[in-house]
């Protein structure tokens, strides 16, 4: 709980200058992954991509709520600073269901600390997410999102041997 899977695959990571470990830019993060499947599966070709800039960029993808609060950031910390408040940070804090306060948060509150994912937002074999966690991310996506749809494939036959 709250330790990054990098963390727990590899011994000695990356870090970043708060000691936060590096999970992009170098490709490490997808290495080990593919590492650990072929690991537990036994299979000797797997592929992996650590993403890093390119999810960020992508355009057709971008959450109105998510936009409007990255301007709104922006605004008031052009605000903050025409009125002398420049020692901080610009947070954005939930006041309800999905409504929001910015605040102007001291540097030394703020830089350096991680904030990680709430245990509660995961399901308790680890490899989902809870409805807790759906109801937090839902206002996030705003409107116009893709939706998403889950493949469901036929079953393929087991070929490998002594794996259950």
């Amino acid at each position: 709980s709250g330790q990054p899977i990098i963390a727990k695959l590899a011994k000695e990571v990356e870090r970043d200058a708060h000691g936060n470990v590096q999970l992009s830019g170098s490709g490490a993060l997808a290495d080990l992954l593919t590492q650990k499947v072929k690991d537990e599966l036994g299979i000797t070709r797997v592929r992996g991509d650590t993403l890093g800039y390119i999810q960020r960029s992508f355009v057709g993808c971008v959450s109105d709520v998510d936009q409007n609060e990255a301007r709104e950031v922006g605004e008031k910390a052009v605000q903050y600073g025409m009125f002398g408040d420049r020692d901080g940070s610009v947070t954005i804090k939930r006041t309800g269901h999905y409504s929001v306060d910015y605040e102007l948060v001291p540097l030394e509150l703020v830089a350096g600390k991680t904030r990680t994912m709430p245990d509660a937002f995961i399901s308790a074999s680890g490899h989902d997410v809870t409805d807790d966690f759906r109801m937090y991310l839902r206002p996030l996506l705003g409107k116009g999102m893709p939706d998403a749809h889950r493949l469901r494939p036929n079953k393929v036959p087991k070929i490998l041997a002594g794996r259950s």
